[in-house]
């Protein structure tokens, strides 16, 4: 008998979403809704400028203010003073130069959020204004205004394969263009914001929104220079994160005064300051010369891609690796050449941000596919029918797919779509200066970090002495649903209702490192792990039980909140088994690599159909109706 043929139906039946409730009636304590008793109100001076020397800075009115416990620039900082999750080159507060409008020069920690602000205005510091390069075409050339000491240039990666000559000499129609996408913030319903203190064993707890608990506690002590066993850093569900929030915000800062002062504190940024110096979407130029056959082959793709990562790297150069891999789309192209450049500039810095590349070069591979469906007489959708990847097929990269291409169930669902059948008709405008018409774009993207970066999780199951189960997971739920996931699966598991299991989640303090809330990773990594510590910790109660019983374990049953002996009648409560703990593990598996961070093992596929309009008058474009069609595996 199958150990869960029994259980209540946590896995394909509606369950309430973990903190669902106390999000709506409002009891969720957001990271921004903690206020320790006795804190300090935090303000950051912001540089103003995108670039130049700090020749001094007076910081002598400011702590005259009343209620002003302290004004902290960068020789207070005691460690590396440096963050950034691929290489830190970002100052905590900037020491000799800025490098962007964002950057931090100095914190002022006050009684009062009034007196904060009011010495923050009051700091003077003296500028010596530095050559600004802000077109990353421009930061590539020889004598362009150095950001860092090191040059302009983050990364870069180059791929070439097959006869890319020949196959434009033997193409019947060539197109060739250029696109650019620009620059977006996330503007998260919450922004950036955080608490700090010491607990009650002496750590000095960072309580803030974010995405990798283990790893903003890695950075904040490197920064500072402490030891990771002092620091202790907790993640409740935070109010949105889409990438803006994996690199470290205002953690360094909330840790740098409590630990300078000894009191706890909280800052949370405005909205324009969010704007002003939060993390963006990378912007990028692209150019794309593609070609065809007659037939509606496609023959060879040239493209080159430049990432603007702004005034630090961040992941920045992962970024442009996964752009790098997705420039093509789910398409064969016997030939390929793909140069791509990361590069700094004085803008805004850019890092993770969701799709994480692939949505910047989806809008330059999908404008070619539609201009050389139109050249050869063929429909957006057989075109992209006929040049989807086949099994077998090199991708972009020159790496064999070898997870299913689900392309061509997604291309028959829109093919049915009603928008999409409609098309024609849909075109007549609503004005004479309006013009409408139905779009179709392909997307794929692959999950999890990728060839060479190690991928894994662990997640413990724990079973008290009264019977109680507690799930413990190092991610971070960001409102993706990804804690409600891991409580069906450890329930399926267990045999039990969703309700019997307490969930801790994003507490270095508590929980074991399952990595990163990104990636599309959470739900296959975390997920499998999560199933295999519930596995273990079943045999470990089934072992236990038996023994109280004096049966074989393969004769007992969880079912609920009982072992039970198949078909005798016969049953012990969990109460009084434990304490028992299932640890499990999984790593995702990987392509062959290539580059850092690139292929993926598996992709995802989908495509929208939009119906849009445009006002030829004003410029003005409207969508006036969009259906997506996503394989959700």
């Amino acid at each position: 008998m199958n150990h869960n043929d029994h259980q209540p139906p946590s896995i394909g039946q509606p369950v309430v979403r973990v903190g669902a409730r106390a999000k709506v009636t409002g009891a969720h304590v957001y990271p921004s809704d903690h206020y320790p008793d006795g804190m300090l109100h935090l303000r950051v001076l912001r540089a103003g400028r995108p670039h130049a020397r700090i020749v001094a800075v007076d910081t002598t009115a400011a702590e005259q203010v009343a209620g002003v416990v302290g004004v902290f620039t960068a020789q207070d900082v005691p460690g590396l003073n440096r963050v950034g999750i691929l290489f830190p080159d970002m100052p905590v507060l900037c020491d000799e130069k800025v490098r962007y409008e964002g950057d931090a020069v100095a914190i002022v920690a006050a009684e009062t959020d009034a007196a904060a602000l009011r010495a923050r205005d009051l700091i003077r510091v003296e500028y010596a204004p530095l050559p600004v390069v802000g077109d990353p075409r421009a930061a590539l050339r020889p004598d362009a205004p150095r950001v860092h000491e090191d040059g302009n240039l983050v990364s870069e990666l180059h791929f070439s394969r097959g006869d890319i000559a020949a196959a434009f000499a033997a193409a019947d129609f060539i197109s060739e263009n250029e696109y650019h996408t620009g620059r977006q913030a996330h503007a998260f319903l919450e922004t950036e914001a955080g608490t700090a203190f010491y607990d009650e064993e002496g750590r000095l707890t960072v309580r803030v929104g974010g995405q990798y608990p283990q790893r903003d506690r890695m950075q904040i002590a490197r920064a500072l220079g402490l030891r990771e066993e002092d620091v202790r850093v907790i993640m409740p569900m935070p109010g949105g994160a889409f990438g803006g929030k994996d690199e470290i915000t205002v953690q360094c800062y909330l840790a740098l005064v409590t630990l300078l002062t000894g009191r706890p504190c909280r800052l949370m940024l405005d909205r324009e300051e969010s704007f002003r110096a939060g993390i963006k979407r990378h912007p990028f130029h692209m150019r794309y010369k593609t070609a065809c056959a007659a037939d509606g082959r496609l023959l060879a793709a040239q493209v080159e891609l430049l990432a603007d990562t702004g005034a630090y790297a961040s992941l920045g150069p992962a970024v442009l690796s996964l752009a790098t891999e997705h420039c093509l789309g789910p398409y064969h192209f016997p030939a390929v050449q793909i140069d791509a450049y990361c590069v700094y500039t004085n803008n805004s810095y850019a890092g993770a941000f969701r799709g994480f590349g692939a949505p910047q070069v989806a809008v330059g591979i999908e404008q070619q596919m539609d201009i050389m469906a139109q050249a050869v007489g063929l429909d957006p959708l057989t075109f992209r029918r006929r040049n989807g990847l086949r099994p077998g097929q090199p991708a972009a990269l020159g790496n064999v797919v070898e997870s299913p291409i689900t392309l061509p169930e997604v291309l028959d669902v829109v093919e049915s779509d009603p928008l999409y059948r409609r098309r024609d008709a849909l075109t007549q405008p609503a004005a004479p200066h309006k013009k409408r018409g139905v779009g179709l774009a392909v997307a794929w993207q692959g999950f999890g970090l990728g060839a060479g970066i190690p991928d894994s999780a662990t997640v413990r199951l724990h079973l008290d002495e009264r019977g109680r189960y507690r799930l413990h997971v190092g991610s971070v739920d960001m409102g993706q649903g990804n804690a409600t996931a891991f409580l069906q699966m450890a329930a399926y598991e267990l045999a039990c209702p969703v309700a019997a299991i307490e969930l801790v989640m994003g507490d270095t303090a508590l929980v074991p490192d399952s990595g990163p809330s990104n990636a599309s990773r959470n739900v296959f990594v975390i997920g499998t792990a999560t199933v295999r510590a519930a596995r273990a910790l079943r045999r470990k109660i089934l072992a236990v039980a038996a023994a109280e019983l004096h049966v074989a374990p393969g004769d007992l049953l969880l079912e609920g909140e009982r072992v039970a002996v198949v078909n005798q009648g016969r049953s012990l409560p969990l109460a009084g088994l434990g304490p028992l703990t299932g640890t499990g593990t999984f790593s995702m598996p990987e392509a062959k690599q290539v580059a850092p961070g690139i292929p993926h093992k598996i992709f995802g596929y989908g495509a929208q159909v939009a119906l849009v309009e445009v006002d030829t008058e004003t410029g003005q474009v409207d969508v006036l109706e969009i259906h997506s069609v996503i394989d959700a595996g």
